[in-house]
């Protein structure tokens, strides 16, 4: 083997070739993004294929980079090996060598055309749908044909697939993880770049999205919602002052679909910012060259759609900026796995989430487990991070001891006894009040509506948010004077957010003077404020 494989990656041979000895089932090994799947698929190809030279093994893949990719490290780590590709993208049809690297697109109806094959091996498994007919089964099924004992090895990111759950499973293709590595632990090993995220101000209204069959959001639904002039100018503006100040190199800005990457790429043009568009239209010689300037540091920035979220191997990639909102784990994790890769120079990636993923899907590394996750947002520089860590990675605030020992003293009380009840819906609607630590207002700006004064009360480790309408009219401005005059007296004329702004300090002492606790309840995956100042163990009936 030409490469010297890291721990991980010899665990993950022995544990595969035990599995493959001693069982019936076919196994699924979960290695991050940026940790190497092809060398590891590589290095248990070459260590069968040289104890059993006779052995037909097929790689299949969804995309030719990883075609192309996959064959490419097996021809580096054992070059004497019979390799040869099926792909059309590619320009490529072997159907003689012991080894065939595959596209799924071009090979799934050609089974019967080469001789059997022993072992079947499924990049990004997770694609494989758990029932029904799809290209992987229809090839894998027609391979039984010919070979009953066909055996087949997934290698995969996330063992998960939106709306089906785990991919593993007696009844599917792929029956049990034989090994996994964990994001936490690669990092931790320096295997893995750090990661560090900011909570950006400019998000979108996601609320009358709509969702298709799949469970995610309907793309023209959600470009409705996030292809707006001001939304997009301003996420950029804010995006811009961050890169700069923490002088990042290399960017990925995910979009939406091909619009909103035009929009996008023309803002950060406005900025001074190279940052050409790749979608799914771009003819294959332009994509080619873009990447190629993009990995050659010429370019400092790409724009996307889809298409460099698998495959895409650029470990300089300093900084992930997340405009594309996704209820799919998947591929939240593809996204930001793209900064994951260890580069010379590179300290960590940075991710600006400007679409609400990490507060929907929590931390990478507990994707899938619905877990609930508690993130810490620092109330000085806004970096988010996880609570385990205790104090902020940027300015060092530290997180209070007795706000951590009371947050997860709730925590275990909450796993022991609420999830226990007969749905979590149940326990979720209970009013739940807390104490008020500080307090954060700022300016919404809503594009193509009026502005509005959102309000930020940090209890523990958590922000609960509320939206007051002082520049509106109707039921919205009668609301707004009735909170006002709750905190502050009734007042002569209600004050614009330019005149409360402008009086930051002095507004932000008075509100959390008189906001000692709020009660809320969870609507979804967002809090609504009920009711202020009720003592702490009070229990709502």
């Amino acid at each position: 083997m030409k490469y010297q494989l890291r721990p991980y990656q010899v665990e993950t041979q022995e544990a595969l070739h035990l599995h493959i000895c001693t069982k019936t089932t076919n196994p699924c090994v979960v290695l991050p993004t940026g940790s190497g799947k092809s060398i590891s698929m590589a290095s248990i190809i070459e260590f069968w294929h040289r104890d059993a030279p006779y052995i037909r093994v097929c790689i299949l893949a969804h995309r030719k980079e990883l075609v192309r990719q996959n064959s490419e490290k097996l021809m580096e780590a054992y070059p004497e090996a019979g390799v040869g590709v099926f792909s059309a993208g590619l320009g490529q049809k072997d159907y003689d060598s012991p080894i065939i690297f595959a596209s799924i697109d071009s090979i799934f109806r050609k089974a019967g055309e080469f001789a059997p094959f022993d072992v079947i091996f499924v990049d990004e498994a997770h694609r494989i749908p758990p029932k029904g007919e799809g290209k992987y089964r229809t090839f894998i099924a027609e391979c039984r044909r010919f070979n009953k004992d066909l055996r087949v090895v997934g290698f995969t990111a996330t063992p998960f697939r939106m709306g089906c759950g785990p991919i593993c499973h007696k009844d599917h293709i792929l029956n049990e993880v034989c090994y996994e590595a964990g994001v936490t632990d690669l990092i931790a090993q320096g295997y893995l770049s750090k990661l560090r995220s900011k909570d950006c101000v400019s998000q979108p209204d996601l609320g009358g999205v709509k969702r298709n069959s799949g469970g995610d959001y309907i793309v023209k639904s959600l470009a409705d919602a996030t292809n707006k002039v001001d939304l997009v100018s301003s996420a950029i503006k804010e995006a811009i002052g961050v890169m700069w100040a923490e002088k990042r190199r290399s960017a990925v800005f995910f979009c939406v679909d091909v619009e909103h990457c035009k929009r996008v790429s023309e803002e950060l043009a406005k900025w001074g910012v190279d940052a050409p568009c790749i979608v799914g239209t771009t003819p294959q010689i332009e994509r080619d060259e873009l990447v190629r300037k993009f990995k050659s540091k010429q370019l400092n920035a790409i724009c996307c759609v889809n298409v460099l979220t698998e495959g895409f191997d650029a470990p300089h990639i300093d900084c992930i900026v997340l405009l594309r909102p996704t209820l799919s784990a998947g591929l939240f994790s593809q996204m930001v796995g793209r900064g994951l890769r260890i580069h010379e120079g590179k300290a960590d990636c940075l991710v600006l989430d400007f679409a609400g993923c990490i507060e929907e899907h929590g931390p990478i590394d507990m994707l899938g487990e619905g877990l609930r996750v508690v993130l810490a947002t620092c109330p000085e520089c806004r970096e988010a991070f996880s609570r385990a860590i205790g104090a902020c990675p940027a300015c060092g605030w530290i997180i209070p001891k007795q706000e951590v020992e009371r947050l997860e003293a709730v925590e275990k009380e909450r796993r022991m006894h609420g999830d226990k009840a007969s749905g979590k819906s149940i326990l979720s609607t209970q009013p739940i009040t807390v104490k008020v630590d500080s307090v954060e207002v700022r300016r919404h700006v809503k594009p193509g509506g009026r502005d509005s004064l959102r309000v930020m009360y940090r209890s523990g480790l958590s922000f609960t948010r509320e939206w007051v309408c002082l520049e509106h009219e109707g039921y919205a401005k009668r609301k707004a004077i009735e909170w006002y005059t709750k905190r502050f007296g009734v007042p002569k004329k209600l004050p614009t957010i330019d005149e409360v702004l402008s009086q930051d300090m002095f507004f932000v002492k008075d509100l959390l003077e008189w906001t000692k606790t709020i009660t809320y309840v969870k609507k979804g995956k967002y809090k609504e404020i009920i009711d202020y100042n009720r003592p702490l163990d009070e229990v709502p009936e």
